[in-house]
């Protein structure tokens, strides 16, 4: 009998479709829950009235989004509340969800656990919900935490391995990210090096809509300026296109990306910020470059690109996949 998985998850570049696709290889019967799945409606015309006048005489523009909130969580609470029971639960970013629809998942699953693959200090409302969970897991080791109130326990990211097609090449370098102005330097000085390398360059930054006057620069270089998020699919359609993966460190976590893993499963050289990646079993300096934020040695990063690939035991490589990630955080064989 196959087990019976519910997913809690974003809805944050279409991840959760992957996730539920590699599950579904694996055997496992998902229930997905988004978090954005529910659509608000006012209670009654009085509620509507209410939030114009807190909005324009109290200047108050928190009251709508605590109704959607809390709106929000009593749907999500029924939904969950009408399910059989689960053998799993698993939480993809706990701090999306109110805690009483963590709360109904817990009475529904006979094991819940949560995975957050963000730095647990940018929402800090994650600390109230990690007891509600058998086990809390982090990628960051940074955010291990071990004490008489709270235990979080450390895992990587990973690369899905369900059967896929196979893309041709027709990038020489990709990156993908959002903008951030302490980075902008660094980052388009490593495509003006490269593009002086190759010809087939594509970096794709996203920018939010008050982020907009900062376009400029990077279209006048010959950067791809996005004002969406690309679906975690397609951009993996631009990673096994391309030859060499670009990864720029957020500077709130040190856990590796999932780049990292999308590196080793294509076997692609990655160009990264993060040094943590040299305490990995996988890591050979020929496959990853570490660039340095305060220099950047073109010659070096030369060297490093006409380098030979260095094959990754396939043992080594099937440790970081998501079939072995699963069986990790649900405790499973």
């Amino acid at each position: 009998m196959k087990k019976r998985i519910l997913l809690l998850v974003p809805n944050d570049y279409k991840l959760y479709s992957l996730i539920e696709r590699n599950l579904l290889d694996i055997g496992f019967e998902v229930t997905v829950v988004l978090h954005d799945s529910i659509k608000f409606r006012y209670k009654n015309i009085f509620q509507r009235l209410y939030k114009t006048f807190r909005k324009i005489y109290d200047r108050n523009n928190g009251y709508k989004k605590k109704l959607v909130t809390d709106y929000n969580a009593i749907q999500l609470t029924k939904i969950i509340e009408e399910f059989e029971e689960f053998d799993y639960c698993l939480v993809l970013r706990a701090d999306f969800f109110h805690e009483k629809v963590l709360l109904a998942a817990k009475n529904k699953a006979k094991y819940m656990v949560s995975y957050h693959y963000d730095g647990l200090r940018r929402s800090p409302e994650i600390f109230k919900l990690i007891p509600i969970f058998d086990k809390f897991y982090v990628f960051d080791e940074d955010d291990i935490i071990s004490n008489n109130e709270l235990q979080t326990h450390l895992l990587h990211n990973f690369y899905f391995d369900f059967a896929q097609e196979t893309n041709s090449i027709n990038y020489d370098a990709y990156f993908l990210g959002f903008y951030h102005q302490s980075r902008e330097h660094f980052l388009l000085n490593l495509f003006d090096i490269l593009t002086k390398i190759y010809k087939k360059v594509k970096f794709q930054i996203v920018f939010i809509s008050d982020q907009l006057e900062n376009v400029g620069l990077y279209m006048e270089r010959g950067v791809e300026c996005l004002t969406e998020v690309i679906p975690f699919e397609d951009y993996l359609k631009f990673i096994e296109q391309t030859k060499i993966i670009v990864d720029f460190l957020i500077g709130d976590h040190n856990g590796l990306s999932f780049r990292i893993f999308e590196g080793l499963k294509y076997e692609k050289k990655v160009i990264t910020t993060n040094i943590n990646v040299v305490k990995y079993d996988f890591y050979h300096p020929n496959n990853f470059y570490v660039l340095d934020y305060s220099s950047m040695n073109e010659a070096d990063i030369i060297t490093f690109l006409r380098a030979p690939y260095v094959t990754v035991e396939l043992e080594i490589r099937k440790k970081y996949s998501f079939s072995s990630w699963i069986s990790q955080i649900l405790d499973v064989d």
